[in-house]
């Protein structure tokens, strides 16, 4: 055997060759690899640069045809298309590559930990599009899917940390279905609650912010955060806590780079108080031919610039309603035009507006639902209480206090109305006492009328009586919530209430 031969079969040599082989397969076939190139990608879909995405995708397709995250990636492209634009077609696109996906990435590489989770986002992105489009049965069967996919996921690969962001997610909206509804979990097995899906989503953020393999998708984790605090746990602290992250490094690049991170921090601002900042950023937030258009951001901003006040509101809202072709926020936007006008004594102009509320849009959500009540009851609002409202809305609370010294009502509605708004100003203002008291008088005076003045007063109170760690007072302040009877922001109220009786549950 000559010495070539020999050193070839040598068996350390012969087991080095072998591991080589071994790992240039891994790293040339693998399934699932989020390369430079598909970051770069995911970035750009961040940032809405859908076109940009969509060519990278497309390169990595015919460079690397066996790397499955790119079909992934699409579908975030299609789904942030759906959700931001809502239009019809690009409902139905994402429908017809719903499957093919789905059968491509499962028919790669089992082992991976992201074999099943990209599954589950797909899913998951497929039935809150639904959700979008009234398709509420598909939704839910998609759901669970998404739900079953992340639980597998997470006893085979316990460290997974964007797994733990997807069940945190679930976890906590789960904790919030109203109990007549709570038979629709129990149908699909759904467990979870707002406690254990926020732990999850911090302990996810924490994890993936220390993992440079998986820090590219802090952006992603940061705005679910952002929505649960918000909207689920009404953990405002933590949420300005969070807005102060989104201010620096990593994330102070990003926010310049992304309206969906501006209008995360954006609607933080907003219902923190902090309206000034809200419209600097919205006014300011990255709009480029190369990004998608996020038409709701003009929106937010014409509600913030009302809020305030200020002459020119109606042109983002004008934006608005000339630009987005979806179905969402049109009434509202309409009722705020006419607040407008009405502010800026131009009858003719609010009659136009008040009437167009009936015209388009949907009621699928509550300031659509409630715009629609307040055009067809066609009652003038009282011009101070408005004022007062939209200055609190904003956070302006010595100037709404102002707005209502010398207040005189003209009906029980308005004087209603009244005690409501001083009580949530003292509210916010910190000056908790007073707040408690006209909260107290609200639902004495209104307890048994349809407005939802007393039913928001309960609402706040058991906030305060939570906060302050009285639970047996907060529980009371909450179940009182469900025992009225009211047709204003039923659906908003109740479920915050509802919320809030599982949080002093869970703890």
């Amino acid at each position: 055997m000559s010495a070539t031969l020999s050193s070839f079969v040598n068996p350390m040599k012969y087991l080095l060759i072998l591991t080589y082989l071994f790992s240039f397969s891994e790293t040339s076939f693998a399934s699932f690899v989020y390369n430079n190139e598909c970051k770069t990608a995911y970035s750009e879909i961040i940032n809405l640069q859908f076109s940009k995405a969509g060519q990278r995708l497309k390169a990595e397709h015919t460079n690397n045809p066996s790397n499955q995250i790119p079909y992934l990636l699409e579908n975030y492209i299609d789904f942030l298309t759906v959700i931001i634009g809502e239009e019809e077609n690009d409902f139905k696109r994402l429908k017809v590559n719903l499957e093919p996906r789905l059968q491509q990435i499962a028919s790669d590489d089992k082992k991976s930990a992201w074999f099943l989770y990209s599954q589950a986002v797909i899913y998951l992105q497929s039935g809150f599009a639904r959700v979008k489009f009234g398709e509420y049965l598909s939704a839910g069967l998609d759901i669970n899917r998404a739900y079953r996919l992340l639980e597998e996921n997470q006893r085979k690969f316990p460290s997974f940390s964007p797994n733990k962001a997807g069940l945190g997610m679930l976890h906590a909206v789960i904790g919030t279905i109203p109990a007549k509804y709570r038979w629709v979990a129990r149908t699909f097995s759904f467990d979870g609650s707002i406690a254990l899906g926020s732990t999850e989503l911090q302990e996810s953020y924490v994890q993936i912010a220390a993992d440079p393999q998986l820090d590219f998708m802090l952006p992603e984790v940061a705005f679910i955060l952002s929505f649960v605090m918000l909207n689920i746990s009404a953990d405002m602290p933590a949420a300005l806590q969070l807005a102060a992250k989104f201010c620096n490094p990593p994330f102070e690049t990003v926010v310049k780079e992304s309206p969906l991170l501006s209008y995360a921090l954006a609607n933080i601002y907003a219902k923190t108080g902090s309206n000034e900042k809200a419209i600097n950023l919205l006014s300011s937030y990255p709009h480029t031919p190369d990004r998608y258009p996020f038409h709701y951001l003009n929106y937010m901003l014409g509600v913030a610039k009302l809020n305030r006040l200020d002459k020119d509101a109606n042109l983002p809202l004008l934006g608005f309603v000339a630009d987005f072709k979806g179905k969402n926020y049109i009434k509202s936007a309409y009722l705020h035009l006419a607040w407008f006008y009405m502010i800026n004594h131009q009858p003719v102009q609010y009659e136009t507006y008040m009437q167009r509320i009936a015209l388009r849009g949907s009621n699928q959500v509550d300031n659509d639902r409630e715009a629609l009540k307040v055009a067809e009851k066609g009652v003038k609002p009282d011009l101070s209480l408005l004022k007062a409202r939209l200055l609190f809305d904003g956070g302006y609370y010595d100037l709404a206090l102002a707005e209502l010294s010398g207040f005189t009502a003209s009906d029980k509605k308005s004087e209603l109305e009244h005690t409501y708004r001083l009580g949530r100003i003292y509210d916010k203002s910190g000056k908790t006492a007073q707040a408690i008291r006209y909260y107290e008088k609200t639902i004495q005076v209104g307890g048994q009328l349809p407005y939802y003045y007393a039913a928001n007063s309960a609402l706040q109170l058991g906030l305060i009586y939570e906060h302050s760690k009285n639970t047996t007072l907060a529980k009371s302040c909450y179940e009182k919530v469900l025992d009225m009877d009211f047709d204003e922001y039923r659906l908003s109220i109740t479920n915050k209430a509802e919320a809030g009786l599982r949080r002093l549950k869970g703890k």
